[in-house]
């Protein structure tokens, strides 16, 4: 395949709804609760694992594929933490990855 299919490919990929977030409440909560920890020294992997199967699932069960989840999740991740007391940017960068890599295993699981 070349770099001109691909392209042509990418471009008929429909963008993700921007009218709602791919994070539902309950996920939202989780994060929180796991970026809680995560700021006196825990982490919580068990937590976060189950917020990315939670985002997954609302995000197949909506028709997105895996790029447009993971184009979704990074769109909302600032929104996810404003107000809230977070870790340091380290910690933070790292548990944005592990998410973005749980949800990936997640999405392709089933």
């Amino acid at each position: 395949m070349s770099d001109r299919d691909i392209l042509a490919e990418l471009e008929t990929i429909p963008d993700p709804p921007n009218d709602t977030s791919v994070v539902s409440a309950s996920a939202t909560v989780g994060i929180w609760r796991v970026v809680n920890a995560m700021r006196d020294g825990w982490y919580l992997e068990k937590r976060l694992r189950e917020v990315a199967r939670m985002i997954a699932t609302d995000a197949r069960a909506r028709g997105l594929r895996a790029e447009q989840m993971l184009v979704a999740l990074k769109r909302d991740w600032p929104k996810l933490l404003e107000h809230r007391r977070v870790p340091g940017e380290a910690e933070l960068g790292m548990l944005c990855e592990r998410l973005v890599s749980f949800c990936i295993v997640e999405y392709y699981a089933v």
